[in-house]
C-alpha cells in the first residue's frame, strides 16, 4: 500500500465513522440548550479534525510541488511521507478517541483513557525522532531557519541533535504520564519549549561555529 493510498483511506474511514455515529452524539450544548438545526458541537466533533487531517496532507503536498528545493525531497521522499503519516495518525486517533469517549456510558471507560492521548503523541515523537536526522533542505518539514537552510553541514548536525531530543521528549512523556499523569504538563511544557525554540537556537549555535571554522586564521 502507498503512502498515499494510506493516508487517504484513513481519513475516508474517519468520515464514514463520523457520518455512520453523527445521530447518536450527544445534541445538548453548553448548559442543556439544544440546538436541533444546527448542532455546531456534534458538527465540529465529527468532522473539524478529519477535515484538518486532510487540509495537512494537501497543504504539505502543494508545497513540496512548489519548493525551491524540490530536488532534495528524492533524497528524502520516505521520510517525508513518514512525518505525513505521523501527522494524519496522530489526528485521526484523536478523533476515534474523542468519539469513542462521546459515545461510550460513563462508567464503562475507565480512567485510562486519559492517558492514551500523551502517550500517543510520544510514540510519534519517538518515530519522528529517529527519521529527522533523515530529512534534507527544504521549505516543508525540519527546523527551517536561515542557517541549515544556508548550509547542509549545519541542517544535518542540527536536525541529528533534534532527533535525539523528541526522542527523550516522547519516552519521557510516556514514563510520566503512566507515573504521574496530573502533572504530565511539567512535561509537555518545557519539552514543546525546547523543541520549538531551543531547535532554531541550537541551529543558529551550529552554525556560527561553523562559519568560525571556516573563517581563515588572521
Amino acid at each position: 500500500m502507498s503512502h498515499d493510498r494510506f493516508r487517504y483511506g484513513l481519513i475516508g474511514a474517519a468520515f464514514c465513522v463520523s457520518i455512520l455515529f453523527y445521530s447518536r452524539l450527544p445534541v445538548l450544548v453548553g448548559r442543556h440548550v439544544r440546538i436541533p438545526a444546527l448542532d455546531f458541537a456534534r458538527i465540529s466533533i465529527s468532522f473539524t479534525v478529519v477535515a484538518a487531517a486532510l487540509a495537512i496532507v494537501l497543504i504539505f503536498k502543494s508545497l513540496a510541488k512548489r519548493d525551491p528545493m524540490r530536488r532534495n525531497y528524492e533524497r528524502f521522499r520516505k521520510t517525508y511521507d513518514i512525518f505525513l503519516d505521523l501527522a494524519v495518525v496522530l489526528a485521526i486517533g484523536v478523533h476515534f478517541l474523542l468519539l469513542a469517549t462521546m459515545l461510550t456510558p460513563k462508567g464503562i471507560v475507565g480512567r485510562w483513557v486519559s492517558f492514551v492521548p500523551t502517550c500517543l503523541v510520544g510514540l510519534i515523537l519517538i518515530v519522528a525522532g529517529n527519521a529527522l536526522p533523515r530529512l534534507r533542505p527544504n521549505s516543508a518539514l525540519g527546523v527551517r531557519t536561515r542557517w541549515t537552510l544556508g548550509d547542509e553541514a549545519v541542517w544535518r548536525k542540527t536536525h541529528l541533535a533534534g532527533g535525539y531530543i523528541l526522542i527523550v521528549f516522547g519516552l519521557t512523556l510516556i514514563a510520566w504520564t503512566l507515573i504521574d499523569f496530573q502533572s504530565v504538563w511539567w512535561v509537555l511544557g518545557p519539552g514543546a519549549v525546547v523543541t520549538v525554540l531551543g531547535l532554531p537556537l541550537l541551529s543558529w549555535i551550529i552554525g556560527r561555529r561553523a562559519r568560525r571554522s571556516a573563517s581563515p586564521l588572521p
